[in-house]
């Protein structure tokens, strides 16, 4: 890389890496001073409409997008024979692929937290009729943010918009072969279906360190897309919860109808498999409860209080008051709830009290207040 380069406002740093189309590098915003990823085009294939198309095709199918799963762009630029894509850059994190490498697999809770990510960022897409059509273990950031990991799509080179063109023979290179839908294999039409096999195969990859089909052969593999039920997780990795068996089963099935309809549908599915493993996700409900028992206090005190001051008297008391959090004893299995009923007015009846010891102090000192002022002026 020349020294100093620059692309219109950006200077680049270093390279991140290199494909067929271009390099992508780290670089930086010299007017707002942030560190962007530049994914630039080579200058020879600008001459190529087809793959200049798919470029600012590429672009503006990421300008639609504002979600928290999906690399955010920032800007395009043209100058002179050079085409940049400017996005979000991930610096603490690697992506999917390699940490499928360098783990073995994933445990399945991790596996399904990351596949949930890119399911909804998938879910956004779909939403908004665009079709990533290239979703794999590769094109999936896995970022760390102190203890989370958050993953992030990236790389809509081939997106498209729902119910546009079909495909030809010639153009299905573009998809990665190794988690292509059976109806990308046969150039058919394609439409969200084909994103959530997608994933299905990643997930699968996650779960089990393996691709679906791990041949070395392009023509059995695309065959065994179109018809080969491949073995499921459970097969090979004894122990994966069989509702996850099953939903990653359904995702890569062959046809489209038997799949989650898009993104969204198989986020939910896949959120009920990590309840299941997991349990749900609660709130404050101990909290909530906390300002509802108190509520309840205060409305018992002003039942009680509701003939007047004079009227208002303890309610007996046992010898040894049971400790705040405990349950009094109950007698009878008809009387569940009286126990804690009792508690609840005796407690009502105490705040009730206080409150109008703290009144009448406030009136007897104001007036002690007043009488001493007369005094003294006199």
């Amino acid at each position: 890389m020349e020294k100093d380069l620059r692309i219109g406002k950006y200077a680049l740093e270093e390279k991140l890496g290199e494909g067929g189309n271009g390099q992508v590098y780290a670089a930086r915003d010299t007017v707002l001073g942030r560190r962007v990823a530049l994914k630039l085009l080579h200058g020879q294939l600008i001459t190529d409409a087809t793959v200049a198309g798919r470029f600012r095709q590429e672009a503006q199918a990421m300008a639609q997008l504002s979600h928290p799963n999906v690399v955010v762009m920032h800007d395009f630029v043209s100058d002179g024979p050079r085409w940049a894509i400017v996005m979000e850059l991930v610096e603490h994190g690697e992506t999917l692929g390699s940490l499928i490498k360098r783990e073995g697999r994933l445990t399945p809770a991790r596996a399904l937290r990351i596949t949930m990510g890119v399911a909804s960022a998938l879910g956004h897409a779909h939403a908004r009729g665009i079709v990533h059509r290239d979703v794999k273990p590769a094109n999936v950031l896995v970022l760390r943010d102190g203890g989370r990991e958050i993953a992030k799509l990236t790389d809509f080179g081939i997106a498209r918009v729902m119910h546009g063109e079909r495909r030809t023979g010639a153009q299905l290179t573009l998809g990665t072969l190794w988690y292509i839908a059976p109806e990308q294999a046969q150039s058919s039409g394609v439409d969200a279906r084909a994103d959530v096999y997608s994933l299905g195969a990643t997930l699968y990859e996650a779960l089990t360190g393996r691709v679906i089909f791990p041949y070395d052969n392009v023509a059995r593999v695309l065959a065994a897309h179109i018809g080969e039920t491949p073995p499921s997780p459970t097969q090979l990795v004894p122990g994966i919860p069989a509702s996850v068996d099953r939903l990653v089963m359904r995702c890569v099935a062959k046809n489209p109808d038997d799949r989650p309809p898009q993104g969204e549908a198989m986020r939910a599915l896949l959120e009920e498999c990590l309840n299941e493993i997991e349990g749900p996700v609660t709130t404050s409900i101990p909290a909530t409860r906390a300002v509802s028992d108190m509520q309840a206090s205060i409305d018992a005190a002003r039942a009680s209080a509701g003939s007047g001051a004079g009227s208002l008297r303890p309610a007996p008391m046992a010898s040894t008051p049971p400790m705040l959090g405990t349950t009094p004893p109950v007698s009878g299995s008809s009387g569940t709830g009286s126990g804690v009923s009792a508690e609840s007015g005796r407690l009502g009846l105490y705040i009730g009290l206080g409150t109008l010891t703290l009144v009448t102090g406030a009136c007897l000192l104001g007036a002690l207040l007043f009488v001493i002022s007369l005094v003294l002026r006199g």
